[in-house]
């Protein structure tokens, strides 16, 4: 048997809620979940930038909520998007090669990573 993961147990949930005629719109519910992920991500990834910025190493339980996935994937797309330099992975084997370790303890803002803290903050202003 195939393994599922989170997101698909929820979105096969959703359907059955559907079909049974519980939802009246699924499209609606996934479209407000992941607009809801992205912005709670996009908030991740600034509360990161700011514990770096001050010269600390940015750990999972100094952000309230935050999961371990959401965490790896915030810090996955601050490396992607050249926001920090000096994160690293320790990944696992296998299909999925997902990130096991988050190296973070010599992590320092890149330009572009002062710029999107300065750009959030002007935002919320």
């Amino acid at each position: 048997m195939k393994k599922t993961n989170k997101y698909q147990m929820r979105t096969l949930f959703l359907v059955i809620l559907e079909k049974r005629g519980k939802l009246s719109s699924l499209s609606n519910i996934m479209v407000n979940m992941e607009v809801t992920n992205m912005a709670a991500t996009k908030t991740l990834i600034y509360q990161i930038l700011k514990i770096i910025e001050v010269g600390k190493e940015p750990v999972l339980g100094d952000f309230e909520g935050a999961t371990l996935d959401g965490f790896h994937s915030a810090l996955q797309q601050i490396v992607e998007n050249k926001l920090a330099h000096n994160i690293s992975f320790s990944r696992g084997k296998g299909k999925k090669n997902q990130a096991l370790i988050a190296h973070t303890s010599e992590a320092k803002l890149t330009s572009q990573g002062i710029n999107y803290i300065h750009i959030q903050e002007a935002r919320s202003s």
